[in-house]
């Protein structure tokens, strides 16, 4: 295929700036018209264009955020929402979140009868909004949350050393530094509105990761439910289990179904000191302290674990199983009396690691429906 310079220039900008584009003249638009047919670009959103090489090596969560960016220059006034708004926070939650292609923005009126099939819209009525922004910094990108509804205008001040350049509230970065600013609802709104409309197991890593990454308070979740005529249930319930000590959204999601199977809630992130060797320490995903004494630990194993050389120093798998087998024996000198190993898979599966925790014996706070049944006076389940 023909090189086309100016369609080139414009993929190579929109790459840049990790954001896709758009055509704005007729000759972009033919040119990009046959190259979708030929398969060089794709087009996941309407009037939204990548490469085809550069989109499929990106996951669900930034193939969201690109759709994004590039929605938010061609309409600067909207409001994003719901799991598009968690997805510029950079929330922890399932990919499969986003296998409709689905974005939410804010809408005073609510859905009309036609409406394009990706654009979801919800409903409320002057909502607390933030704006994130992106921008240049040290020959990459960085990026920050503010809060309010700001414009390139209004983010910026005057430089005091009258270089003729205009700065940001970001120190060290220029207002023509800033590549994209995109608003969507409050943290706090934000995972509210995800609570209402996902499952709990869905919403509780992005509770987590929220809270980690100190973009909200409990508080502030509050109030937002305080100006709501909605059942706020499912949120209160969040918040009673959101813990920042999780390290990851796995974790998050794990603990999620533990907390669903009726088990006892775990601690999270304890450390052991093998009594062998008193400088080496071990931390621990989940504990559990029996009222009969015993010690139960759960482990939670990412793929990445055994195969991100980021993780295991370099190590092979052998010498990396060998080191878990070292750790086991010293959490055993410790006191705990059962480990488990789980991973996603068996989470995502629930079976698998409902067996574990039964055969561990990890306190369960009610009935597991999976295995367990009530009767009613004639012996008849219920």
């Amino acid at each position: 295929m023909r090189t086309h310079i100016e369609l080139d220039a414009l993929c190579d900008d929109a790459e840049r700036n990790q954001r896709c584009f758009y055509p704005t003249s007729n000759a972009l638009r033919q040119a990009t018209y046959v190259r979708l047919r030929n398969g060089y670009l794709v087009r996941p959103y309407r009037n939204v264009y990548a490469r085809s090489s550069y989109w499929g090596n990106l996951n669900p969560a930034e193939r969201s955020r690109h759709i994004i960016r590039t929605l938010s220059r061609q309409f600067p006034n909207r409001v994003f929402a719901g799991l598009s708004a968690a997805s510029m926070l950079h929330l922890e939650y399932g990919w499969n979140l986003h296998n409709t292609g689905s974005i939410f923005i804010v809408s005073s009126t609510g859905s009309p009868k036609r409406t394009y099939r990706k654009l979801q819209r919800i409903s409320m009525t002057n909502p607390p909004v933030s704006t994130v922004l992106q921008y240049r910094h040290n020959k990459g990108l960085g990026s920050k949350l503010m809060q309010g509804s700001l414009t390139l205008e209004s983010c910026g001040t005057q430089d005091p050393a009258s270089t003729g350049m205009t700065q940001t509230a970001i120190p060290g970065v220029r207002q023509h530094d800033i590549t994209d600013m995109v608003r969507i609802t409050s943290p706090a709104r934000t995972l509210v509105d995800c609570a209402t409309r996902y499952p709990f197991v869905q919403t509780l890593p992005m509770f987590d990761s929220a809270m980690r990454n100190h973009l909200v308070t409990a508080q502030e979740v509050l109030d937002i439910c305080d100006g709501m005529r909605m059942d706020c249930g499912s949120v209160m319930r969040l918040l009673h289990y959101a813990n920042p000590l999780s390290e990851n959204g796995g974790e998050s999601f794990c603990r999620a179904v533990i907390i669903e199977e009726g088990f006892a809630t775990p601690q999270l992130q304890h450390v052991f000191t093998d009594t062998d060797s008193s400088w080496m320490k071990y931390r621990v995903d989940f504990i559990w302290h029996t009222e009969d004494g015993r010690i139960i630990v759960l482990e939670y194993d990412g793929a990445a674990k055994y195969t991100d050389p980021a993780m295991t120093n370099g190590n092979n798998v052998h010498t990396v199983v060998q080191a878990e087998r070292d750790r086991e024996d010293a959490l055993r000198r410790a006191g705990v009396t059962a480990i488990i190993r789980t991973n996603y898979q068996e989470a995502a599966q629930r079976a698998p690691l409902i067996r574990k925790l039964i055969d561990a014996r990890v306190p369960t706070v009610g009935m597991n429906a999976r295995y367990e049944h009530a009767t009613d006076v004639t012996g008849r389940e219920l």
